[in-house]
Order: C-alpha cells, then sequence, then structure tokens
C-alpha cells in the first residue's frame, strides 16, 4: 500500500478520534471510563512539561506527553508528521488554498499552471521563533505561570472543537431530530420522537474562531507556518530529536534534483543542497523518499555498510589536500577519489544548511563545522527565556492583573496560584458541564487568566451531584472528588436587599428558599416587613447558585440577578480529604436535593401570618392571607405509603 495513503488515513483517524473525544462520543463506547475527552491532549509534549514545571509536581496524567517527549529521541518528529490532529488542521487548510490558487490560475492561463509545490522551492520560513516561545513558555513555568494555552497545539484544537464547533453541529442536530420526529411517532420510533441535543452556548467563541481563521490563513505564505514557525510542542520534540537514529539517508546514487526539497512540506531539506537534512524540523513524512526519482533516500536506524552518508560530514577533514581525508586520529590517508568528491559536496550541503562557515580549531589545521543554526538557536532561546521572565514578573508584580480572586471556579478546583499554573485552557470541562455554567473567561479572570474556566450561576447551577469538568481535565487543574462532591463550596449566596422582590418591594417570593438544595436560605421576619425575607446562612451554602439561576428578579442596569453567587469563603485545597476541610471550617454542607414534585411548606408563622398566592413573577401579594393556595389555610395531606395521592393531593395519574 502506498505509504502517503496509509499516513493520510493515520492522520485522519486521529483527527476524527480527538474530536469525537472532544464531543465526548467515547461514552457511547462500553469501556467509557478511559475514553475520556482530555485522553489525546495529554499527548502534547509542551503542555507535559509546563504544566508539571509551573505546579511544582509531578503530574500522573501528564506521563503520556513525557512518553511522546522521549520517543522522539528514537524517532524525531514523527508525531507531528503522522498523529497530529491539529497539523492536520493546518495541512487540510493549506490544501484547500492550494486549491483555490491553483483555481484563479487556471482562469488567468487558458492552458493552466503547474502547482507552485511542482515548479519552485519552498518559501523559507523562519524556524528560530517557535524556540523563542518555547523558551519564554518555560521561563514562565519557572515562575508559576503557565503561558502555554496560547500556541500549545492540542489545547488550542481542542478548545475549537469542543467550544467553537460543537455548538453550531448540535443545533443542525437538534433541527433534524425536530424535522424527523412527526416520522419518528408515525413509525412508532417514541424515543427518537422526543430525543433531544442540548445546545451550549459559551463566551470568546468569536476570538477562538477568528484566532484559527488566521492560522488557517498561514497558509498563504507557506505550508504549515505554524508548526515550522511558532509551535512549542514542535520545537521540542525537534530538540529531543535532532540527534534520531531512525532519520533521513541520502545515498550516493541522488542526482541533486531538488524534488525532495520541492516536496518537503517542512522545508527541512535546502534547495541548494538536497543531500542535507535539517533533522530538527523533519517530519517523517517519507515523502522525499517517495519522489526520489532515483531511489536514492531512505529511512533506517543506520547506514549502508560502506556509504558515506551526510550524517558523517562533520568529521574533521584537510581541505588542502584534495587527495587525502583525514579521520579522527589526525593521520592522513589515501581517499578514493568518488569518496573524497562526496565528503565534499556533503560538506558544502552542511554549511547550506547551517547558513555559517568552517571555524578552525585552535593549532590545528582541520576545520570543524559549527552545528546546524547553533549561534542563532541559542539567541533565539536566551530572548524567549527574557520574555517569558518578564511575562512572569508581570504576573507576580500586578495580582489583580495576572491572579484575581474574585471569579467562581469549578468546584475541586486547586488553590487559584495552582489552578492557573496547571490549567492549559483546553476548554474540555466547558464542554463536559451539563448545565452550561462553566465558561471560558474573557478578562474576567485577568489577563493572564483568560480562558480559565469559570463558574456563570446566571447561566446555568453548578450541580452538587455532577463533577464531570474533573473527568475531563487534562492537567488535574480540578481535583477529582469521588464522594466528597458535595463538600465544595465554590462560594457563598448574597441577597442584592435593593432590589430583591422581599426587601425591596415587600412582595413574597419563595423561590430561593424553594430550589436550594443544601436548605442555606431561610425566610425570616424583620422588622417592617410583612413578609418573610431571605437570609443566607454561610455555614450551609455550597454556592451552587440554584437560588441565582431560579431568581426570577434582573437588575436592569447591571444583568445581575437578586441574589448571587460571590466567591467568598470558597474551599479549594491542594490535598486532603474536602469533608474533612469543610469539617474543620465549621460549615454543615448537608446536600439534600428537591424529589421530583416535592411542594415547599413555608412556615406557616412568619412576620404577620399572612402568605399569599404567587404572580407570575414568581413572588406574591401579601395581601392574601391563605397560606396554602387553594387549600382554604390547610396544609396538603402528606402522600399515602404506597405512592398514591392523597384525596384533595395531586391529581390522577401523577405522583411525587
Amino acid at each position: 500500500m502506498n505509504r502517503q495513503r496509509v499516513r493520510l488515513a493515520s492522520r485522519w483517524l486521529c483527527l476524527a478520534a480527538f474530536v469525537l473525544l472532544a464531543w465526548d462520543a467515547g461514552q457511547a463506547l462500553p469501556d467509557s471510563a478511559t475514553l475520556t475527552r482530555d485522553l489525546l491532549v495529554r499527548l502534547d509534549p509542551s503542555v507535559a512539561l509546563t504544566a508539571s514545571i509551573a505546579g511544582r509536581a509531578f503530574i500522573g496524567a501528564a506521563v503520556p506527553g513525557l512518553v511522546v517527549l522521549a520517543l522522539s529521541l528514537l524517532l524525531g518528529r514523527a508525531f507531528c508528521g503522522w498523529m497530529c490532529p491539529f497539523g492536520t488542521m493546518v495541512d487540510a487548510g493549506d490544501y484547500v488554498l492550494r486549491r483555490l490558487a491553483r483555481g484563479r490560475r487556471k482562469r488567468k492561463s487558458a492552458g493552466g499552471e503547474p502547482g507552485r509545490h511542482d515548479s519552485a522551492p519552498r518559501p523559507t520560513v523562519p524556524r528560530l521563533p517557535k524556540y523563542a516561545v518555547l523558551a519564554a513558555m518555560l521561563a514562565a513555568a519557572l515562575a508559576g505561570l503557565d503561558l502555554v494555552f496560547w500556541a500549545a497545539p492540542l489545547p488550542l484544537a481542542a478548545r475549537f472543537w469542543a467550544l467553537a464547533a460543537w455548538p453550531p453541529v448540535a443545533r443542525l442536530a437538534e433541527g433534524a431530530l425536530s424535522l424527523a420526529a412527526p416520522l419518528a411517532r408515525q413509525m412508532g420510533a417514541t424515543g427518537l420522537a422526543f430525543a433531544e441535543v442540548a445546545v451550549p452556548s459559551y463566551a470568546a467563541t468569536g476570538y477562538i474562531v477568528g484566532f484559527f481563521v488566521l492560522v488557517l490563513a498561514g497558509g498563504v505564505i507557506a505550508p504549515r507556518l505554524w508548526c515550522r514557525m511558532l509551535c512549542p510542542a514542535g520545537a521540542a520534540m525537534g530538540l529531543a530529536g535532532r540527534a534520531a537514529p531512525w532519520r533521513r539517508r541520502v545515498e550516493h546514487a541522488c542526482t541533486a534534483c531538488g524534488a525532495c526539497a520541492r516536496r518537503c512540506p517542512a522545508g527541512a531539506i535546502p534547495a541548494a543542497a538536497p543531500r542535507a537534512t535539517d533533522h530538527a524540523e523533519c517530519l517523517k513524512c517519507l515523502r522525499c523518499a517517495d519522489v526520489c526519482p532515483v531511489d536514492a533516500v531512505r529511512f533506517a536506524f543506520s547506514d549502508v555498510p560502506g556509504v558515506v552518508m551526510p550524517e558523517m560530514q562533520e568529521k574533521p577533514k584537510q581541505p588542502d589536500t584534495p587527495d587525502t581525508l583525514a579521520p579522527r586520529s589526525g593521520k592522513a590517508v589515501p581517499a578514493h577519489p568518488d569518496a573524497c568528491a562526496d565528503a565534499c559536496a556533503d560538506a558544502a550541503s552542511q554549511r547550506a544548511v547551517n547558513g555559517t562557515a568552517h571555524r578552525k580549531r585552535p593549532g590545528s589545521l582541520s576545520t570543524v563545522p559549527l552545528p546546524p543554526h547553533a549561534r542563532q538557536q541559542r539567541r533565539a532561546l536566551l530572548a524567549g527565556l527574557a520574555a517569558g521572565a518578564c511575562a512572569a514578573a508581570l504576573g507576580h508584580a500586578a495580582p489583580a492583573l495576572g491572579r484575581p480572586e474574585g471569579v467562581l471556579r469549578p468546584p475541586g478546583a486547586l488553590p487559584e496560584p495552582d489552578f492557573l499554573a496547571r490549567c492549559v485552557r483546553c476548554g474540555l470541562c466547558a464542554a463536559a458541564c451539563p448545565t452550561n455554567t462553566l465558561q471560558p473567561a474573557w478578562l474576567a479572570s485577568g489577563a493572564l487568566g483568560m480562558f480559565s474556566p469559570v463558574v456563570t450561576p446566571a447561566r446555568g447551577f453548578c450541580d452538587p451531584a455532577c463533577h464531570a469538568c474533573a473527568r475531563a481535565c487534562p492537567t488535574t487543574a480540578i481535583r477529582r472528588l469521588a464522594d466528597e462532591r458535595t463538600f465544595a463550596k465554590i462560594g457563598t449566596a448574597e441577597v442584592l436587599r435593593d432590589h430583591c422582590l422581599a426587601w425591596a418591594k415587600k412582595k413574597r417570593c419563595l423561590v430561593c428558599d424553594e430550589v436550594c438544595p443544601y436548605d442555606a436560605i431561610a425566610l425570616k421576619p424583620e422588622p417592617g416587613y410583612t413578609v418573610g425575607v431571605p437570609h443566607v446562612d454561610p455555614a450551609r451554602c455550597a454556592g451552587c447558585g440554584f437560588c441565582e439561576k431560579h431568581c426570577p428578579e434582573t437588575v436592569q442596569a447591571t444583568g445581575q440577578k437578586a441574589i448571587i453567587i460571590r466567591p467568598r469563603d470558597a474551599l479549594r485545597i491542594a490535598s486532603g480529604s474536602m469533608r474533612a476541610a469543610a469539617e474543620a471550617r465549621g460549615l454543615r454542607l448537608v446536600f439534600t436535593p428537591k424529589k421530583p414534585g416535592e411542594a415547599h411548606v413555608p412556615n406557616p408563622t412568619d412576620a404577620t401570618g399572612a402568605t399569599g398566592a404567587m404572580d407570575s413573577t414568581g413572588a406574591t401579594d401579601s395581601t392574601s392571607s391563605a397560606p396554602y393556595p387553594g387549600t382554604d389555610g390547610v396544609q396538603p395531606p402528606p402522600p399515602s405509603p404506597d405512592g398514591a395521592p392523597p384525596s384533595g393531593g395531586l391529581p390522577p395519574g401523577f405522583t411525587e
């Protein structure tokens, strides 16, 4: 089978698996516990490095990324050429742009025109910026700040597919189900007729889409522009794989036709010296071997015995004696004229790759070529280290800019500095949230906290029985709490008395008290009020947001509800028992979910003993005196033990 077809199939299968996992398709499989959303995001080496360094701890979830980096020592950047989903997306964009450009040229020329990759070398792309990006991220990580979310390929891809691509797909699926519902009912497919697809919405979607448009538009300048110029994961694997034994090897049958240089997608083969290879850039795509007309290129772990390969060109030579070659011992020995010519050609090829001249060792006539891009890479790394140090200093010197404490974090989130150090802003926790309350922050959590997840109770409550966000986190920035999830206090409710229906308008409102699953809100009498007004017990409130989500009163000027959740007294610990920590603080967090059909029984003895019927806003007029509307002031009897509705209770066919 054609090797390029195998590679193409491998890349598209990896991209399909990545997208399906980001959309939580793994839950449909039998062994869904291991096929979590973050499974393939963990393969990013830059995420593994920066999260472990910035978090000051060994992260078990980062082991796959470290394994990929270790394999680069053996195979080079084979991951980039065969598996990377982000690279596949970039190549797909390049293909579309190339076809569009080819169509324009055909319209201008009656006879058509060959593609640029068939007639001219690839345009030169500066490769050193990605090393500066990697160095900046490592420097910031050493200072405790994680900046990898700006450029790491797999978190970027996850953010796009989970937060930007899934909502329109879900909307299309919901529309298709709506159209198919009448036919499903006629066919008796009740499950399909009433099936629904939740359509979420996320903040910062416009930025995410615009960013990817710019990344894909880079193909107008050069193929794989992002991967060759800015990708920190590619830089890390390139440095690790510079001396990888499995590499491109060119035999002496090479005619230097340049076909390999024109077809190399990474620009790793210089057009002036097609025998040479920049192994830090080579993607191991095997395309050069496939297009070679004389079959002189192969990928192997070792050279052919008796054949001098370009990798051997760094041995000392004596340029003043063309008929001799100088081995490492320094003794000149006769050489075959063909071998001498090949050695000279290899040396010229290496100089073309390096862009540097030979330098002489002191006291020696032999010359030694400089390592590839040694000086330029050193400068790029130093510049990146300086930039990362400046970013870290900015984050530590301006806490309000880099580490604000005024946002609600997901339950189980580490303390704020540790959380920002580990979170890679992949967006998978927000995509996993069933109530759509988790949103990527724009500037609400500071410049260095952009895209980190925040809880927005106005969109949806945080279900105390759910912890899907922790299962989707690839760096354990959100701890898995198992059976202690209900003790994870994320904030405390606060009543805005100037806008509350009970406090401001003296109307009876029972909503916040009714929906609170922790029984943290009580209606109490206050002097001058004819209705009970809500009071929050901070020791009982877990900040779940049920009250804010269901509050019927909205402040027109700010869009806030009359009761909001503040991050005050949030319980965030890096290790240990959440329940023990809650008890040590004196919290009394008892989660009692409301049962379907359970009616709220208000206290009949409030400030005045008066109650009333609820109006359309959820409030009641205090002029009525019946505490149980429709029952003449008599509390409805409880249901019978067998579950049947009592007389005068629920309608026939309904049970609690």
